[in-house]
């Protein structure tokens, strides 16, 4: 079995030395289930971890992604292994319950971001979308991979460093928009932009909606009324919509706040093929910021 390292692990490590796993010579063998994750720990990791990622496709549902058997073998031949967690990425659960010790005898290290953020059964999984999640996933990966690699620690804390540099810029933003628009109601198909959502201080609406389409069940027809009524009548400035899932009823809602005059924003679950975390975010920002100005009709 793997072990699920949380951040007090990680440091209990670095202080004893005598749990973590066994120390490499070389780049430290990483498998990330989502590619948001693999590029962080790219960006922190540098030369010192040959990373691999098994979600790349932003056309990919990552609820409904089935593993592959080559899969579960980069994943048994990983030091280090990264999951969002809470029930994101089950599959990869069951890869790593399937995964033996490497071939060295060393158990691997499974960092899952729901257990470092401190996630609790119904909180909103979509971590990335909240700058503190990922400065907390940042440093956890930084101090396993100076468990493995010691000598390293020094260059690994300078990445670190640099990598968490630059996202003050975008905190800057989040917090401008905060002090601009907040309170400012909005609403969204799915969660998938809550945690963005309340750090912006937005006030997001209608959320009984979107956690039934997130779940695939049918929204309740009061709750179908209810977002509808926002957008005929012009109750919200925005209307969210998950870039990577479309159906009859989120349609319907795009329509209708086009029809209301009321900007869309369309935002994904996957970083695009060759961005960078942080520019993902800053292009997200730059489209809120442009549809909250935008004057209602």
């Amino acid at each position: 079995m793997l072990r699920v390292a949380t951040l007090a692990v990680l440091l209990s490590w670095a202080l004893a030395g005598a749990c973590g796993p066994a120390r490499a010579a070389g780049p430290i063998a990483v498998v990330a289930a989502e590619a948001v994750w693999g590029d962080i720990a790219r960006q922190v990791g540098g030369p010192d971890v040959a990373m691999t990622t098994i979600l790349n496709n932003p056309a990919t549902d990552p609820h409904l992604f089935e593993a592959s058997p080559s899969d579960g073998r980069r994943v048994g031949a990983a030091q280090i292994v990264i999951a969002n967690g809470g029930g994101y990425d089950g599959w990869i659960d069951r890869l790593t319950d399937g995964a033996g010790p490497a071939a060295n005898g060393a158990r691997p290290v499974l960092l899952t971001v729901a257990g470092l953020a401190g996630w609790r059964d119904g909180d909103n999984t979509h971590f990335w979308y909240d700058l503190s999640d990922v400065r907390t996933f940042a440093t956890a990966f930084a101090a396993a991979c100076g468990d493995i690699l010691p000598d390293h620690r020094t260059a690994l804390q300078a990445r670190l460093h640099q990598f968490l540099d630059t996202l003050a810029p975008l905190q800057a933003r989040i917090d401008g928009m905060r002090g601009r628009y907040g309170g400012t109601p909005v609403a969204a198909s799915e969660p998938i932009f809550g945690l963005m959502a309340r750090v912006t201080g937005l006030a997001m609406r209608d959320e009984s909606f979107q956690h039934a389409v997130m779940n695939g069940t049918d929204p309740a027809p009061s709750d179908v009324a209810r977002v509808e009524d926002d957008l005929t009548a012009r109750r919200v400035r925005v209307l969210i919509l998950n870039d990577q899932t479309a159906g009859p009823a989120t349609d319907r809602l795009d329509q209708l706040a086009r029809d209301a005059g009321i900007p869309v924003l369309r935002v994904g679950e996957s970083l695009p093929p060759g961005m960078r975390y942080q520019d993902w975010i800053a292009d997200v920002l730059d489209r809120l910021g442009q549809a909250l100005a935008r004057k209602p009709a």
